[in-house]
């Protein structure tokens, strides 16, 4: 069940945290992947057995680039993960910068809008999309004003992608994942403190609790599921958990 044998991936950001996890869980079930990322992980990536592209997903012609050489090496995509990210939070929208603000939006936003406007070349028909956004696209958060817009912005850039790509029944979906242990947010310890007395599950996730579902969304037993937005994050949508609650009781 859920195999990717003799399937092939491309992951945008998949160096490091989810992206990495995500790999390393491809690799297992059989897929062959080509990971990207802007820093030289050749060694990381070979001790991974993934193949490892180094490219700006911001870039227009180096995605050009990635998609070519991908192909290159894998043949026709099944899978593609448009997962490269940056977190710049912390600052009100007044105190952010029209430079943090460009930044962001050019990795966050223009980067799945180039996987999703290149990415459809080079896969086979009956393949499958994953986008990765966050709760903050789905939720006021303070001091996440351009990462939750350029999270946003993904959703709704999936939603039209879903209805252009059907009729190749290549699906397009969407993982909004909460707080995630991962390089990005170590150095974040108001998050991860935060999250753990907001959500229901009283923790932040580990990759691991994410990967699973990147690996359903790309198998052939979610073949009918399209146009979708899921969460993983320990059920901090739904609202808030007993720790909080038991913490302003107190």
């Amino acid at each position: 069940m859920f195999s990717l044998q003799n399937k092939t991936a491309l992951i945008t950001g998949g160096t490091s945290g989810i992206g990495a996890a995500v790999a390393k869980r491809f690799i297992l079930a059989g897929a062959r992947v080509v990971v990207t990322g802007r820093r030289d992980a050749a060694e990381i990536a070979d001790q991974a057995g993934v193949h490892y592209l180094q490219s700006d997903v911001s870039d227009e012609q180096a995605m050009i680039s990635v998609f070519d050489k991908a192909q290159d090496i894998l043949g026709k995509i099944d899978i593609l993960v448009n997962n490269a990210g940056v977190q710049d939070t912390g600052k009100t929208i007044e105190e952010h910068s029209v430079e943090d603000f460009d930044k962001t939006v050019a990795v966050l936003q223009k980067g799945v809008y180039f996987g999703l406007k290149y990415g459809p070349g080079h896969m086979n028909d009956g393949g499958s999309i994953i986008n990765t956004s966050s709760i903050a696209a789905a939720t006021g958060i303070y001091g996440y004003g351009q990462y939750s817009m350029a999270k946003a912005a993904i959703l709704g850039l999936s939603r039209v992608a879903t209805i252009e790509l059907a009729p190749r029944n290549i699906r397009v979906n969407t993982v909004l994942p909460g707080t995630v242990r991962t390089p990005m947010v170590e150095n974040e310890p108001e998050e991860i403190a935060l999250t753990e007395i907001m959500t229901p599950m009283g923790r932040i996730a580990e990759t691991d609790d994410i990967v699973g579902l990147y690996h359903f969304l790309a198998a052939d037993e979610s073949r009918y599921i399209t146009g979708q937005q899921i969460a993983v994050d320990g059920g901090l949508l739904t609202g808030p958990g007993i720790n909080l609650l038991e913490k302003l009781m107190s």
